[in-house]
């Protein structure tokens, strides 16, 4: 479909008359018209949209892929249309806000076909007609190094030039307020939760739903993540997956874009200990030392970890344990519609391997990445049904230091003595050895948080939703379709 004299307003002032042109399933077209004195009117003809604009007085064809569209948008009183454009400079770079604006010309009866046709525009942007989207937004202050609110605005400003998404801010001010608010959300009033912060509160969000009686529809309400913390693996899982570059810009993009896709959760059940429900990790030896021991250089942001990793390093304390899991992760006997078993009751029918050795490594792992520079599990897809088990034994300083200065490529699975392991459920029971023998790092990090050491199980339960996903619709669904 056409709209034939409009003029395109750039940010120096200057404008130039174009026609603008829908390429059904593909992209936008402007093009320099030969005259300047056609009134803005509208033909009826759907293609994709494809923009060609007047440079240096040479026509110039500007494409405007749908993927890199989020809508069209009129505003009716200044008769301006604008596309929110967020394309990528290079293949594999980072996404920039390119919006292109035109004026229309030509009186209400032209405004009311340019505004039917800037729907059908937005809704082939979204793979369905965008409806109104209700998101409850967290923001912590004083996560990573404490620029959550100042990333915050651009997603705002990007969120802000779609109509129908509106964002409820929450300011967070203390520990577990998003889970307490998250345990109380009306279901039918949030269309999505977006966390600006670090993968806690995302943990405490998960918890939140996964703490209600109707946890079932609670877990249904997608969440969305913009990196504000230090680690921020969920972000960059979601973002590696859909093939896009690691940034607030583009986390806010997918999150705009709608498409959502599902998410495997893990009933945590500890000894004393209420319920817990983990999304990202469990680990234990270096790995918890350096998570949790690093607390205290927050303020350097996502370099906090290498900087403790490099203590650690010099000083590893190996984890004496006994793992249980299921033989085989594609016919596991385990049923989601029973409840776990007691951490003092004997594993479910079987087969199952156990394993008792003392460990450099202990990291279970739900996703590709463990934080935004350790690729943990590649290719690790969420929703797979399991999970992966990277362990390292009784291994030496050197290969130590190999493993952890692999992990940001992915290269620490070619090492030898790394295995990765599938599984669907687990059950880790710590000895209290030598190797055990300082309290202080005797600890396990649940999805960045410490808990008890003490035996811990995971065990599959009801899974979540996850707000951001490739474009492929084999993962998921569209935002529009709740």
């Amino acid at each position: 479909m056409w709209l034939r004299g409009c003029h395109q307003m750039f940010p120096d002032g200057s404008t130039t008359t174009v026609d603008v042109q829908l390429i059904q399933g593909d992209s936008v077209q402007l093009k320099v018209s030969e005259w300047d004195d056609l009134p803005g009117t509208v033909l009826a003809e759907r293609s994709l949209l494809r923009c060609c604009c007047r440079r240096k007085r040479r026509p110039e064809v500007q494409e405007l892929k749908l993927a890199d569209l989020l809508g069209a948008v009129l505003d009716r009183e200044t008769a301006q249309l604008r596309f929110v454009h967020c394309p990528k400079k290079r293949k594999s770079g980072p996404r920039v806000r390119e919006d292109v604006l035109l004026r229309i010309t030509g009186g209400p009866e032209a405004l009311k076909e340019v505004e039917a046709w800037a729907r059908d525009v937005s809704g082939q942007c979204h793979a369905a007609s965008p409806t109104p989207r209700k998101f409850h937004v967290f923001i912590n202050p004083a996560s990573g190094n404490g620029q959550a609110e100042a990333k915050w605005q651009v997603a705002r400003e990007l969120f802000r030039s779609l109509p129908w998404i509106s964002c409820q801010e929450v300011l967070t001010t203390r520990a577990r307020e998003a889970r307490d608010v998250a345990a109380e959300l009306s279901c039918n009033s949030c269309d999505g939760i977006v966390v600006v912060s670090g993968d806690g509160m995302v943990h405490e969000v998960f918890n939140g739903l996964a703490s209600r009686q109707d946890a079932h529809d609670a877990l249904r309400i997608p969440v969305g993540h913009i990196p504000g913390g230090s680690g921020n693996a969920f972000a960059k899982s979601i973002l590696h997956a859909a093939g896009e570059s690691y940034g607030v810009l583009d986390a806010a993009f997918l999150i705009a874009k709608g498409r959502t896709q599902p998410l495997d959760l893990m009933a945590v059940s500890q000894p004393r200990q209420p319920p817990r429900t983990s999304f990202l990790s469990l680990s234990g030896a270096i790995v918890a030392d350096i998570d949790l021991g690093s607390e205290s250089l927050r303020f350097l942001g996502g370099l906090r970890f290498p900087v403790y990793t490099v203590y650690c390093l010099l000083n590893p304390r190996p984890l004496c344990a006994e793992i249980y899991w299921p033989a085989t992760a594609s016919t596991s006997p385990l049923d989601l519609s029973s409840s776990p078993p007691a951490l003092d009751q004997p594993l479910p029918e079987g087969p199952w391997v156990t394993l008792t050795d003392n460990f450099s490594v202990l990291w279970a792992i739900n996703m590709a990445w463990a934080a935004y520079d350790v690729h943990l599990s590649p290719g690790h897809a969420m929703g797979s049904g399991t999970w992966h088990l990277a362990l390292l034994r009784n291994a030496g300083r050197g290969t130590l230091t190999k493993f952890m200065l692999g992990l940001e490529t992915g290269s620490h699975v070619n090492l030898d003595q790394t295995e990765i392991l599938e599984c669907k459920a687990f059950r880790l029971v710590p000895a209290r050895s030598a190797s055990n023998a300082s309290s202080s790092r005797e600890r396990f990090s649940l999805d960045g948080e410490e808990v008890p050491f003490e035996p811990i199980q995971l065990w599959p339960c009801p899974g979540g939703q996850v707000l951001g996903a490739p474009s492929g619709e084999e993962l998921g669904g569209v935002m529009a379709s709740l």
